[in-house]
């Protein structure tokens, strides 16, 4: 690590002095002027020393008349002499000087941006007093403040996709000004937009913000948008199996991915095995995700910051939207409760593949006449938000959602093998999971310059499978013959906590956040319980790890986002957090430091230094890929996981705002990471101790990622490519050598492109390739004679095949690569909006490896088989939005 450290500081000294100005204040200035007004002072300055002055000349009176002869003279003392006795002040900004009044004192602008026709916060939204060279941007709330000179002028508001805004400032007062913008373009779902400022006038790197109109405008997967499959197609950043909507982040497993839904943590956040997100696109407002670089304000995960706020709801007109698709539908109803003070927003989705494919089930598994079927998710979103005062808002936002699948076979049979023989058999399997997020938030403006959020909230995952088998023999006359068995397995987390944030702005220079909070994590690790009643065996009745236990976390963090003139900005803060177990008290201090320095052509050098440390553990299973893996907490005996990351880059956008590009490459070290040991299969967490079955180790992931992205006209897209290492080490496992981690790729490649076709048509296309995910498999078998004698359990005197495992991920998976295409029509009526996708995922129906098993042929030989289980799927989906 300090090897590293060193290279990057190295590099950013050596590039430093590229940033050379033509002029500095002691370049020295010959001037001669004879009762002159100051605007010919300042024409002959520019002229002959190229110094460019640049000032309002409805603010700036530049008409007081001087006499100066000097020679070679400091830049600064001309400049105090000529405008000392004229009341104007002077400032370097770039490569000019900008001129403005003296004015005695300052004063604050604070406010709300939001969208004129709905009053949905607008977040990112640019604030800019251009007389004054200077400006802000909202928060996550809409909330800006600009502490500037006292004086009247205009303050202009931008955000991309609506029209500019202004608000004539007549007075030099303090003033709370709500601003509205109107939308620019009534096919807003449409258009491919962003909020942010230029990549190089962003300090924090390794950070993307993404557009939810990105999100509609991609090929879809049976018809519906998702967010976190969107979020897959960017450098740094790829999924699991081949349908899965889960992220992993530079060599991270998905338990180091904070995920926050309006501030709550959602511990699984797919739906339908993988291939749907929780995150109903109608209902998400803005989506950041932090690859590296974590502002102190986010701590508790070691790898990623998925941060998604929720629409607050139209607060003057009511509006809805159906969407009705192959397998699945979906509503949204916004509107006023109290016009222009209260609003709400509800939607709600149910995917119905059961119902379509009920009789194709009840064949495949013989369900009999009484049987049952049933396979879907749904989930539902509810959001009321309300305006107590101009300083005072209030929002309460809900999230459910389960999935669920039942096989119930009931059956009588007449006859076994031709034999008249009558017996009753029933069988059931299900199969279930879900989230829940609640928060409370509350929104306060102590003065012009302190904004808080005050967040109260609750979230919750489960898992639970259940079956239950029973056999009956109904006309053996001697010896009844029976099975009736049972079993169970669950498993919980939850969390409730509360926390204050305040974002305070002292003047355009500095933005700063602290706060504090306390969560307070409650764990079911794997409940597993089994109950056997046949007739030949004695009762059963097992439970393991019938236990629950907690954790107290408490935090409290300070950053402050500082312009350093015009070419640094600096983000440093400190995070600093306690995990309370039973036995031991766990304490961290994470430093965080984002640096960005502007180089000539508009190039920005970011490099970024994070601590992070994670109390959390998932115990991974390999074996499958529902999500039965099982959230534990760091306790007296596993410690918590910490990570070191440090990051350089390049970053620009062009000057049209046409184009972007960006590089960047990072070192990740992690230590304490967990696995599962050589002895342990992965539900032995079912046990006592859990910890008994884990070894702790270190982690490292290595690489570098480029985008190139089109942002304008009517082709637009990006290229992303990700050159990755994510290695483990464990003292156990794999004979203590360092191995590829599960997650490792070493190659990927995203290629998202969309075109616009008049005003109605869009078309899409998203490619992507992949390097295959490491793999242990046997390398060879040998057999060894059983014990014939009767006390050996299954001892059968014949020879057993003994496999040889080689070294752990020796072994890859074929490359996965697919193409999804899509086409959106739009056509608009008044008030009411139709749309039309239609999308083929998986275009030429590559197979793809979803897991390797071995099977035998027909010569009794072991053979490797791939499972691949999603082919070309097309899907044809129609909205309505009225």
């Amino acid at each position: 690590m300090s090897l590293a450290r060193t290279l990057l500081l190295g590099l950013i000294i050596a590039l430093i002095p590229m940033q050379v100005f033509a002029w500095n204040w002691r370049t020295k200035i010959s001037l001669s002027l004879n009762n002159q007004p100051l605007s010919a002072a300042c024409e002959l300055i520019e002229k002959e020393y190229g110094i460019h002055f640049s000032y309002s000349r409805d603010v700036v009176s530049m008409t007081r008349r001087v006499s100066v002869n000097v020679k070679d003279m400091p830049l600064r003392r001309v400049l105090d002499l000529l405008f000392d006795d004229s009341n104007i002040q002077y400032k370097r900004i770039g490569d000019q000087l900008v001129l403005a009044f003296k004015h005695a004192g300052t004063r604050t602008i604070n406010g709300f941006v939001e969208d004129a026709l709905t009053g949905e916060k607008l977040i990112g939204a640019t604030v800019y007093m251009p007389h004054l060279h200077t400006g802000t941007t909202t928060n996550q709330f809409g909330f800006f403040s600009l502490t500037t000179a006292k004086d009247t002028g205009t303050l202009n508001v931008s955000y991309i996709g609506y029209n500019a805004g202004a608000a004539q400032l007549k007075d030099k007062e303090n003033r709370l000004v709500n601003i509205k913008l109107s939308p620019s373009n009534t096919l807003q779902e449409v258009e491919v937009t962003d909020n942010l400022p230029k990549l190089q006038e962003q300090t924090q790197m390794s950070k993307l913000n993404l557009a939810i109109s990105q999100t509609k405008t991609m090929p879809r997967m049976l018809g519906e948008a998702d967010v976190l499959r969107t979020i897959q197609a960017m450098p740094g950043v790829s999924g699991g199996a081949d349908g899965s909507s889960g992220i992993h982040v530079r060599g991270g497993s998905p338990d180091q991915n904070l995920i926050l839904l309006d501030g709550t943590p959602v511990y699984n956040a797919t739906h339908a095995f993988g291939i749907f997100s929780v995150f109903n696109p109608d209902m998400v407002k803005n989506v950041e995700l932090y690859k590296g670089a974590f502002p102190a304000r986010y701590g508790g995960r070691l790898s990623s910051v998925v941060d998604i706020s929720m629409k607050d709801g139209d607060m003057y007109e009511y509006h809805g939207e159906v969407s009705l698709g192959l397998l699945a539908s979906k509503f949204m109803v916004e509107g006023p409760i109290d016009k222009g003070k209260t609003s709400f927003i509800v939607t709600a989705r149910r995917t119905y593949a059961d119902l379509i494919l009920q009789d194709v089930a009840h064949k495949q598994f013989n369900l009999g006449e009484e049987g049952e079927f049933w396979l879907y998710f749904f989930d539902g979103n509810a959001k009321i938000n309300h305006i107590f005062s101009p300083k005072d808002r209030i929002y309460l936002s809900a999230y459910g959602g389960k999935d669920h699948m039942t096989v119930d076979r009931n059956h009588r049979f007449d006859s076994i093998n031709g034999m008249p023989k009558r017996y009753h058999e029933e069988m059931r399997f299900r199969l279930g999971w879900g989230n829940q997020a609640y928060a409370l938030r509350w929104n306060h403006i102590f003065s012009p310059r302190l904004f808080s959020n005050t967040t109260l909230n609750y979230s919750q995952f489960y898992f639970n499978t259940d079956y239950r088998y029973k056999y009956m023999a109904l006309d053996t006359p001697l010896v009844k013959e029976s099975d009736n068995m049972n079993g169970r397995y669950f498993s919980k987390v939850q969390n409730a906590g509360g926390k204050i944030d305040f974002d305070y702005r002292p003047n355009p220079e500095h933005a700063v956040r602290f706060g504090l909070q306390a969560t307070y994590n409650i764990f079911q690790p794997g409940i597993l319980r089994f109950n056997n009643m046949s007739d030949d065996l004695q009762l059963i009745d097992t439970a393991y790890n019938d236990e629950t236990s907690g954790g107290l976390e408490l935090a409290l963090y300070a950053e402050d986002d500082w312009k350093i003139g015009n070419s640094v900005h600096l983000n440093l803060g400190l995070h600093a957090s306690s995990f309370i177990v039973p036995g031991r008290v766990y304490a961290s201090l994470q430093p965080r430091m984002g640096f960005r320095f502007l180089l000539p052509q508009r190039w920005a050098l970011k490099m970024s230094h994070t601590v992070m440390t994670q109390y959390l553990h998932l115990l991974t299973n390999s074996a499958t890929y529902m999500p039965t893996d099982l959230w534990v907490a760091a306790t007296d005996k596993v410690p918590p996981m910490h990570a070191n990351q440090v990051a350089l880059g390049l970053a620009k956008t062009t000057q049209s705002g046409m184009f972007e590009m960006s590089v960047e490459g990072y070192y990740k070290e992690m230590r304490n990471v967990i696995e599962y040991n050589e002895l342990s299969n992965d539900f032995q967490s079912a046990t006592p101790s859990w910890e008994s079955n884990v070894v702790t180790g270190k982690g490292w992931s290595y690489g570098g990622e480029l985008m190139l992205q089109k942002k304008k006209g009517d082709f637009r897209g990006w290229i992303g490519y990700t050159l990755a290492w994510a290695d483990r080490q464990f003292p156990t496992v794999n004979q203590g050598k360092r191995f590829p981690y599960k997650y490792d790729r070493r190659h990927d490649v995203e290629v998202v492109l969309t075109q616009r076709l008049g005003k109605r048509w869009e078309l899409s296309a998203q490619w992507q390739y992949s390097t295959g995910a490491p793999l242990s498999l046997p390398v060879g078998s040998y057999e060894q004679q059983d014990d014939p004698s009767p006390h050996t359990p299954g001892g059968t005197g014949g020879p057993n095949e003994i496999d040889i495992v080689g070294n752990r991920n020796m072994l890859r998976m074929q490359d996965v690569h697919r193409l999804d295409i899509g086409a959106t029509h739009v056509k608009q009526r008044k008030k009411t909006r139709y749309t039309l996708n239609i999308s083929l995922y998986n275009a030429y129906s590559q197979k793809n490896p979803f897991f390797y098993y071995y099977k035998r042929d027909d010569d009794g030989k072991r053979q490797l088989t791939m499972l691949s289980i999603l082919p070309i799927l097309p899907s044809v989906t129609y909205a309505i939005r009225f």
